[in-house]
């Protein structure tokens, strides 16, 4: 079959081509970077509040990251409210899943910072929150203070020492004067009867 197309429709069929290719190139290289592994679950999920401090923090990728068991990758830090890092700094990969073991913090929001490597070869992170209102651990009773003895109990025993031994009873004296007057009037009274006796003795006649 000959060929009918003319040298101009040529050279305008090139040219749909270029423009068709310069528009599809581009297009098709964006998409591999448009597929980086994403974060599809945690656990704790994010944004919720659990009653008790969990011991490990678990993220599930879409993918498994690349090689990230064997070159220690992947990074997860979680951090309570007053700022403390609970994770110990190792993470587990098993699969699509990357975990790490955290210790207790105080109640209130934790922060997990993540970072891997993506099986396309490209870092990813992201960073999310989970709240621990542990009522066990708000419950907790604080260490009694102990007890200040008041002003008057700490005196109490000074003043016990400094207390002298009570004196002996001293004779009630306030009816001196009227023992006294009677004693007085007493011996009135008999040394008139006696000068009286005498008087009537001294007048008797003797026979």
């Amino acid at each position: 079959m000959q060929n009918t197309m003319n040298p101009r429709n040529k050279r305008r069929f090139r040219l749909r081509l270029a423009l068709a290719a310069a528009v599809l190139l581009p297009a098709l290289s964006a998409a591999p970077a448009m597929a980086h592994d994403a974060l599809e679950s945690t656990v704790p999920a994010a944004d919720t509040t659990v009653t008790t401090a969990p011991g490990v923090v678990t993220l599930t990728l879409s993918e498994p990251p690349m090689d990230a068991s064997q070159l220690n990758l992947s990074v997860i830090t979680v951090t309570d409210e007053a700022g403390k890092t609970l994770s110990d700094g190792k993470v587990a990969v098993d699969g699509a899943t990357i975990s790490t073991a955290i210790t207790a913090g105080t109640n209130g929001p934790y922060k997990v910072l993540w970072r891997t490597v993506s099986s396309d070869g490209h870092p990813i992170e992201g960073t999310y929150t989970f709240t621990v209102q542990d009522p066990a651990q708000a419950a907790t009773p604080s260490a009694e203070p102990t007890p200040t003895p008041t002003s008057t109990e700490s005196a109490t025993p000074a003043a016990a020492t400094n207390q002298s031994p009570p004196e002996a009873a001293r004779p009630d004296d306030s009816n001196a004067p009227m023992a006294v007057g009677i004693a007085a009037a007493i011996l009135a009274v008999a040394a008139a009867v006696f000068f009286i006796a005498r008087k009537r003795r001294d007048k008797t006649p003797a026979q």
